[in-house]
């Protein structure tokens, strides 16, 4: 694939579609697939469940994305596809083949039949420290897998969870890599500017603008404090407040909620919640 950076976004026309479009099946995908419900969206598509024609046991996740909406912002959906076809692990989301056709892209994937984690997150209120630890050890699984590979997800949140199945030991599947980005492995640490996430889950120093792969690690720890008590650890009334305490809140465990965690786990979200990343432990 051509590197993302060589293609301009800005451009009018199909030109920025011309290295995807060589890459991507042109066949109708309304002849290869059955489509079924809408089952979500994400950043600049909606999600379709789908099954093969040839095959209606098996079935697909499918997110189709709007040329028009995709065409000033290109190289997020390259980077996408780039990432998703590198990358194979059990708590990441299987890429599995890509559609163009003149109004839409199309990305097929694996579904997952469990909903989103943070839909289990709000039904259970918070998690035994059994489950927080088994669910957060794959969702590290999965993150060191992305930094081994010189990408940073830049946008965990439990919305970006997906559960396998509906049992309660359902294994959990990241997704939604449409702000995550590449890194050199030459420099695993190379500082990247550019402001995205998610307000509760963003790290202190991407505020600051000067960032690396180790704030996937902060966005971790927020979920893993989420689990253990109900609420995210820096909260306010509207985003500038929220940002603010990020910024320049202490850590703080409440002794009416969490009293009955252990100092292990607690140590765990410390190490994961500090605002210095050069003190912050790493997914690995």
């Amino acid at each position: 694939m051509v590197d993302a950076a060589m293609v301009d976004g800005t451009k009018g026309g199909d030109d920025v579609f011309a290295t995807i479009s060589k890459e991507f099946s042109q066949t109708d995908i309304r002849t290869v697939y059955k489509f079924l419900d809408v089952v979500g969206g994400g950043h600049f598509g909606t999600v379709r469940r789908v099954h093969p024609k040839s095959d209606p046991e098996v079935t697909y996740a499918v997110k189709s994305i709007l040329r028009a909406d995709i065409a000033k912002d290109i190289k997020l959906l390259e980077e996408e596809l780039f990432i998703l076809r590198q990358i194979d692990h059990p708590n990441i989301v299987k890429f599995h083949q890509a559609f163009i056709d003149y109004r839409y892209v199309h990305i097929v994937m694996e579904f997952c039949t469990g909903g989103e984690l943070f839909d289990r997150i709000v039904q259970a209120h918070k998690f035994t420290e059994k489950h927080a630890c088994e669910i957060m050890q794959q969702m590290l699984s999965s993150v060191k897998h992305l930094h081994e590979h010189g990408i940073v997800h830049r946008d965990l949140k439990p919305e970006n969870f997906l559960m396998s199945d509906k049992s309660e030991g359902a294994e959990v599947k990241l997704i939604d890599f449409g702000l995550s980005k590449r890194f050199s492995n030459k420099n695993s640490l190379e500082k990247m500017k550019t402001v995205v996430g998610t307000p509760y889950y963003v790290a202190p120093e991407v505020l600051k603008g000067s960032y690396d792969k180790r704030c996937d690690v902060w966005s971790l720890g927020v979920i893993l404090f989420v689990f253990l008590c109900g609420y995210p650890p820096f909260e306010g009334d509207n985003n500038k407040e929220i940002f603010k305490n990020v910024l320049k809140q202490d850590l703080v465990f409440d002794p009416a909620d969490w009293t009955s965690v252990s100092k292990e786990a607690k140590d765990l979200v410390s190490k994961m919640l500090e605002k210095d990343p050069e003190q912050r432990i790493t997914a690995n």
